[in-house]
């Protein structure tokens, strides 16, 4: 049996692992089950939703699992051409596992003998590094605008809107009468 490790400092890696069941067993599985339950079955170890994906290779027609993994997780193309004869020899179902399973604390479990490895591929990391804004724009409170209008200004728009209401309206009923 396959031990696998995950510390709770391991971030931004995703394994794929095969699942060797028959997929009519499996969609039955799923509609009987919700997906954390059957994951949590096939790892041996408990699991929440958006720390894996389970899913028919099927629903990837026309993608295909390498270029699924590449366009949505943006692993890197060339270890995924180190692994491409196994990804595209597998087919049913497939389990992504993501290192976020460890957030709460470092992991060991033993996966159901129905999981295989297929591989572990690590997504990029993003460039904390920027350079600062120069622009005047991003300076601390440069979007306050001007001087506020005062509730006097406010009040004597007010009135005269309503003068000339008053004034409409006896007209209108002056030209009906």
């Amino acid at each position: 049996m396959t031990v696998i490790d995950i510390p709770q400092s391991e971030h931004g890696v995703i394994r794929v692992f095969a699942i060797s069941r028959p997929m009519a067993d499996m969609a039955r599985t799923l509609k009987q089950q919700p997906k954390s339950a059957v994951a949590a079955q096939l790892l041996n170890h408990s699991v929440s939703e958006g720390e894996f994906e389970l899913f028919a290779l099927s629903d990837l027609t026309g993608v295909g699992l390498m270029q699924y993994l590449s366009d949505g997780y943006d692993v890197d193309k060339a270890a995924l051409r180190r692994d491409q004869t196994r990804l595209q020899a597998l087919d049913g179902y497939v389990l992504l596992l993501f290192s976020k399973v460890s957030d709460a604390g470092g992991i060991t479990f033993t996966p159901d003998s129905a999981l295989t490895l297929i591989g572990t591929y690590a997504e990029p990391q993003a460039l904390h590094g920027a350079a600062p804004i120069a622009s005047d724009a991003a300076k601390l409170y440069s979007g306050v605008g001007g001087k506020p209008t005062t509730a006097g200004r406010m009040r004597m728009g007010s009135g005269i809107t309503a003068v000339a209401m008053v004034l409409i309206l006896l007209l209108i009923w002056w030209i009906l009468k």
